[in-house]
């Protein structure tokens, strides 16, 4: 909760060159700070974007330890200081109702769009499909991060309701068999099957790992780095959403509207898990439901330098039934390792398929230097320096 501590504006100065890591503000931003101590010599600690800090008052302000206030970032001084500039009560109290306003604007408009995204009804779906479009590039402009905890928790919910009943991992194969029974060209049914069945028909996790690795959030990053590199246009081509898109324009050619209407439907899905992905600051796909084995698990995310090399590291562990399994992978400027622990029994089994696991990565162009194994996840946290941030998820 926001206090209103103070009734007059006042100021309060960042120190300059106290934090190794640079402090990013931007000028006019009002930002919360909660008061973490304040030192007889008139200095107090604030805490702001998760960032402990030393701040000076300009004059005697009627703050105690444990407050939350709202600042504004002023201009910098020639110096480098950053003055931040306390709201008075009106103030706060005027940018509490704009941000409660917001919020309930963007978790209204986000939960219409899931809404209208995962549509059952296609003629419906078709009518709205350019407000859609257009709902989507507005909402990945929205400051969605800032939304509460609050406020995501009742989203996701509404979301999980209108979404529960189905999966896309359903409309792929109903696509698959509509596209056979429609005797489409045998070309695009094997590109889409490619990508996700296996050798015995079943739509299998393994298929689909590789299937995200190539699509949804990252398909716009690909085609960006595309430009640069010409090698990448025929990954591009067997993605995913390349593939719908292109069997979608084919049907509509062909008069092959309920084909047509399938995949776009597919593609809208994954518009829509892009949208969460951007509203929780997470990763939505439709992996995790066909995982139904799985009970949830941790990940973490690290980069640090360690002699005078950049390390990228993933850290994640699966609970799996009764078990669980842990694994890190690790870039080092472009050399990729990869870490196990688990019991002895799953080790050997991942050990079975170790070529299999280089031959992907080198599909990819990715270099895999390096295979390991531990006893203990322990192990693993010590050594890739993964300490703290998991992040615990629920399946």
């Amino acid at each position: 909760m926001i206090q209103p501590v103070i009734d007059s504006s006042g100021v309060i100065h960042i120190f300059k060159g106290k934090d190794s890591v640079p402090i990013k503000f931007v000028i006019g931003e009002i930002l919360t700070a909660e008061i973490m101590d304040i030192f007889p010599t008139g200095t107090i600690q604030v805490k702001i974007n998760n960032r402990i800090l030393n701040a000076q008052p300009q004059r005697e302000l009627p703050l105690n330890k444990g407050d939350t206030v709202m600042v504004k970032v002023e201009k910098p001084l020639p110096d480098g200081t950053i003055p931040l500039r306390v709201l008075s009560t009106s103030e706060s109290e005027q940018v509490q109702k704009a941000i409660i306003k917001a919020e309930n604007q963007i978790s209204d408009k986000i939960f219409k769009l899931i809404e209208s995204l995962f549509l059952t009804d296609t003629r419906q779906a078709k009518q709205t499909q350019q407000a859609q479009m257009d709902s989507i590039k507005e909402l990945l402009l929205l400051s969605t991060e800032n939304l509460s905890e609050a406020q995501k928790s009742v989203l996701m919910q509404k979301i999980i309701d209108v979404i529960s009943h189905e999966n896309t991992v359903e409309h792929l194969q109903q696509l698959i068999k509509l596209l056979e029974k429609n005797n489409f060209p045998e070309e695009e049914i094997a590109r889409l099957k490619n990508i996700i069945i296996s050798d015995n028909e079943e739509l299998t996790t393994e298929k689909l790992k590789n299937t995200i690795l190539n699509t949804g959030v990252s398909f716009e990053a690909k085609m960006k780095q595309a430009l640069f590199d010409t090698f990448k246009i025929e990954q591009i081509k067997e993605d995913l959403k390349a593939i719908l898109d292109n069997i979608s324009k084919q049907a509509k050619t062909a008069g092959l509207e309920e084909i047509a209407d399938k995949a776009q439907h597919i593609l809208r899905e994954i518009e829509g898990y892009q949208v969460l992905s951007k509203t929780y600051q997470s990763f939505f796909t439709f992996l995790p439901l066909l995982w139904n084995a799985i009970d949830g698990g941790n990940f973490a995310f690290r980069t640090f330098k360690k002699q005078g090399k950049d390390y990228h590291t993933v850290f994640i562990n699966l609970r799996i039934k009764e078990e669980s399994i842990s694994f890190v992978v690790t870039m080092i400027n472009k050399s990729f390792f990869v870490s196990f622990s688990g019991k002895p029994e799953t080790m050997q089994i991942i050990k079975n398929y170790e070529e299999e696991l280089k031959e992907r990565f080198h599909r990819q162009g990715l270099f895999l230097s390096g295979i390991n194994y531990v006893t203990k996840i322990e192990e693993l946290l010590k050594q890739w320096q993964i300490q703290e941030g998991l992040v615990s998820v629920i399946i």
